[in-house]
């Protein structure tokens, strides 16, 4: 499948395709200016409430734990213009500082929540992530792509949450959008500087520091959300134990 500039948009991730089968559209094309989305609220001077860096250090710390972090998630893609959505879906999995793997599944299994329509022909493919350098597997090709991320493609990776919320603010404007007290904390980060790849990125992290989104759109306006689940939950029937 094409979009509408003749690029890939759904055989690999996204962050994949701009750095690679777009990039020669992207710096040829005229970028286009796209509004972050209205939060609602003043924003900081500092670039950063400190309500806003205070949640953010909460998920810095959860997954910086020495620990290896996996989750179910759901990649949504809608492009610039269209109201049809690509959907798949994986496993993806981290360890603090910069290593990330995604793994997408041949078959939907997604949470419960999020209904996943069916592909025409899903097909199973490994993207990888450490320290710079991004792996694109595809066993139904047999070929392996090897790039090394701009830091616009790193910024949409999960690698973003990780990073302390000081050095962030150096990056973007962090503001806190409204939301319910029970709901996961909503972060708006809009780069300081454009970029053509990258009008503005927002998470939504629960209060005890786990991410359940991270979305992005980039200046010509295709959006990409993740949808992630870190916690395992089992399937209907499934008896819970609390010790």
């Amino acid at each position: 499948m094409r979009n509408r500039r003749g690029c890939f948009v759904t055989r690999i991730p996204l962050v994949f395709v701009l750095g690679l089968a777009c990039a020669a559209a992207a710096f040829a094309q005229k970028a286009v200016s796209t509004p972050a989305p209205s939060t609602g609220a003043a924003p900081s001077g500092s670039g950063a409430s400190a309500p806003a860096s205070a949640v953010l250090s909460r998920a810095v710390a959860l997954y910086s734990d020495g620990s290896g972090h996996s989750s179910r998630f759901v990649q949504i893609y809608t492009p610039a213009g269209f109201a049809t959505t690509r959907r798949e879906s994986g496993t993806v999995s981290l360890q603090a500082p910069q290593r990330i793997r995604f793994d997408y599944d041949p078959l939907p299994g997604t949470p419960s929540d999020i209904p996943l329509p069916p592909n025409p022909r899903p097909e199973k493919k490994v993207f990888t992530y450490d320290a710079g350098e991004g792996r694109f597997f595809s066993p139904e090709e047999k070929q392996l792509t090897v790039r090394r991320l701009s830091e616009d493609e790193k910024a949409r990776l999960p690698v973003v949450f990780l990073t302390q919320p000081s050095d962030l603010r150096h990056q973007y404007e962090i503001t806190m959008e409204p939301g319910e007290p029970s709901a996961p904390v909503r972060l708006l980060l809009t780069p300081r500087i454009a970029r053509p790849d990258l009008a503005w990125l927002r998470l939504a992290i629960d209060r005890d520091g786990s991410v359940r989104e991270l979305s992005y759109q980039d200046s010509a306006g295709n959006k990409t959300e993740f949808r992630l689940d870190f916690r395992i939950t089992g399937p209907p029937g499934t008896r819970i134990v609390e010790n």
